[in-house]
């Protein structure tokens, strides 16, 4: 049997500034022997300048706010697991986006 792809509405994909910054996470909880597939967005600058003010600070509240601005199914089911969660926010963590940067002299 095929599994069905998870699906997020268009509000969801116009919120997130359209379908080119979502991205499919397979996360897995070995410790439950669960396996989901979620949906993630690129972080935008408001999430990113959330989560670098309490990063130092609370890493915690820090890395609840990734998930919880970025995580667009199971939101619920992936905070009631640290194996879930930790594997959404290291999801997330790898699609910032990050430009390349050359350097010069002055």
């Amino acid at each position: 049997m095929a599994k069905v792809k998870k699906e997020v509405s268009q509000e969801v994909i116009d919120k997130v500034g359209g379908v080119e910054y979502l991205q499919r996470a397979l996360l897995k909880d070995e410790v439950k022997n669960i396996e989901i597939e979620v949906i993630v967005s690129v972080p935008d600058r408001n999430v990113l300048g959330e989560y670098m003010k309490y990063a130092q600070s609370n890493p915690k509240k820090a890395q609840e706010i990734l998930v919880k601005n970025c995580l667009h199914t199971d939101v619920e089911q992936v905070l009631a697991s640290r194996h879930l969660f930790m594997g959404a926010v290291s999801a997330i963590a790898e699609i910032m986006p990050i430009a390349e940067v050359r350097l010069g002299k002055y």
